[in-house]
């Protein structure tokens, strides 16, 4: 597998320098109109051959035209199912149409293939980026719809935890913004009377609201945010150095029905203690809504997930690169901070999801598809990179006619009533079409044997 890996990356690297490769590989087609009119002058001839309508795919694809792409590869993949080439494409494409459901079933078709480890690292980073993409995606469609969840009561169980704001004058410390957040959320998830909004979930949200810092420990705002993700309580809250070298950390618990502060937390001590602080912030919240806590769950909220400040400080810088969608360097703050201390499993497991997005080509928080696959070259067509490693690197190493059962794991689908694709079914993926303005799709459950 290795071994076909590096004739793939190869191959991708004298396919981005000649801008062509032998038929059935990944091609990279820079056109102007007036090269893709001849283009689909020639597909008119000859309609159905494959190879003509993936150069034509891959050209739409470059110039955004999602569905003329997803046409000319229905052509390919109706006459040769097996094209893993044409799969990651259609992948590619469906996350253009915002079909995500439809893309993941392609990336985890291509998984279920066992491919090789890099192959496998690069299509889990093609789903990091799905995920970033379908967060953003579902905000939108929120905000669109925010009249109607306004009129919604939502859970009053279910929380959701703003990032701190900082009002101190120590740059430096800024990011723990996002990682006191981050540390929020995963001490309230321990409480199994509540459920917690993901924290990049809300995150996406603030991002497409375009929210002003001062906003963040606004209650209105907080009612407002909790109405769009169907949390009814909202955590806001503040930080800054106070007189000898320490911190003060407040916050609130804020009623997304009426905008009403329920409960509020402070706390006050050296810097090295933050995590007393906000551990003692937390069980004021809780113990101020009256939520009752198990003895397993005050022990959970008691850990640490590091006692190494400075470890916890990289590991919240990497949430805030991570967020504006730069993944090369939240990577390598997330490898830092678990350097600095191994038992930082957090920081290890975002170290290698930030990595598979970075490799898998995304790093621009507009999610532009066209610069994930490889960067554009003349007209708007992709100019090889990544994607073109990975999809000739799927070509080489993922055997033909690959299930999704294999090895220790067996999948239940759980049919819902949508239209079947028939793209989708031609790739081996089940994925569906998504009618608008729902998008519902197969769900796959992976169960492990014993």
């Amino acid at each position: 597998m290795t071994t076909s890996w590096v004739r793939a990356l190869v191959a991708a690297v004298a396919c981005a320098a000649v801008a062509a490769c032998a038929a059935g590989g990944a091609r990279t087609e820079s056109l102007s109109p007036e090269g893709l009119a001849a283009l689909e002058a020639q597909r008119a001839q000859r309609p159905t051959d494959p190879d003509l309508n993936l150069r034509l795919a891959r050209a739409y694809h470059g110039a955004n035209r999602f569905a003329d792409a997803r046409a000319a590869l229905a052509t390919v993949l109706l006459q040769q199912p097996g094209n893993r080439v044409a799969q990651a494409y259609l992948g590619f494409t469906y996350e253009g149409l915002e079909q995500f459901d439809s893309a993941r079933a392609v990336y985890g078709a291509l998984l279920a293939g066992r491919p090789s480890g890099e192959v496998s690292r690069l299509l889990n980073g093609r789903l990091a980026l799905l995920a970033r993409k379908e967060l953003h995606a579902n905000a939108r469609a929120a905000l669109a719809r925010e009249s109607e969840l306004s009129r919604t009561p939502p859970d009053p169980n279910t929380v959701a935890v703003f990032p701190f704001r900082y009002t101190g004058q120590d740059s430096s410390l800024r990011p723990l913004e996002r990682g006191l957040a981050a540390l929020v959320v995963s001490d309230l998830s321990h409480v199994r009377s509540l459920r917690l909004v993901e924290r990049e979930r809300l995150q996406a949200l603030l991002d497409e609201m375009q929210l002003a810092t001062s906003g963040r420990v606004d209650p209105a705002t907080g009612a407002r945010s909790g109405h769009l993700v169907g949390a009814g309580q909202v955590v806001q809250g503040q930080f800054q150095e106070v007189p000898t070298a320490g911190v003060r950390l407040d916050a609130a618990m804020v009623r997304a029905a009426d905008a009403g502060v329920a409960a509020t937390g402070s706390g006050r001590d050296q810097l090295n203690l933050l995590f007393d602080v906000e551990k003692s912030v937390v069980f004021q919240l809780l113990a101020k809504m009256g939520v009752p806590l198990t003895p397993a769950e005050s022990l959970a909220i008691s850990e640490r997930p590091t006692r190494d400040l400075q470890a916890f400080l990289l590991y919240s810088r990497g949430l805030e690169q991570e967020d504006r969608g730069d993944f090369g360097a939240a990577s390598a703050s997330f490898r830092a901070a678990a350097q600095r201390d191994p038992s930082f499993q957090a920081a290890a497991q975002q170290a290698q999801s930030s990595d598979a997005a970075q490799s898998a080509g995304g790093v621009g928080s507009e999610g532009n598809l066209a610069a994930a696959i490889g960067g554009g070259g003349p007209g708007g067509s992709p100019a090889g990179g990544t994607a073109d490693a990975l999809t000739l690197a799927i070509n080489s190493t993922v055997p033909s006619g690959a299930a999704i059962v294999s090895g220790t794991q067996t999948t239940t689908e759980i049919n819902l009533p949508v239209r079947n694709d028939p793209v989708c079914e031609a790739a081996g993926c089940g994925g569906p079409t998504l009618p608008p303005p729902l998008s519902v799709g197969t769900i796959i459950i992976i169960i492990n044997r014993p």
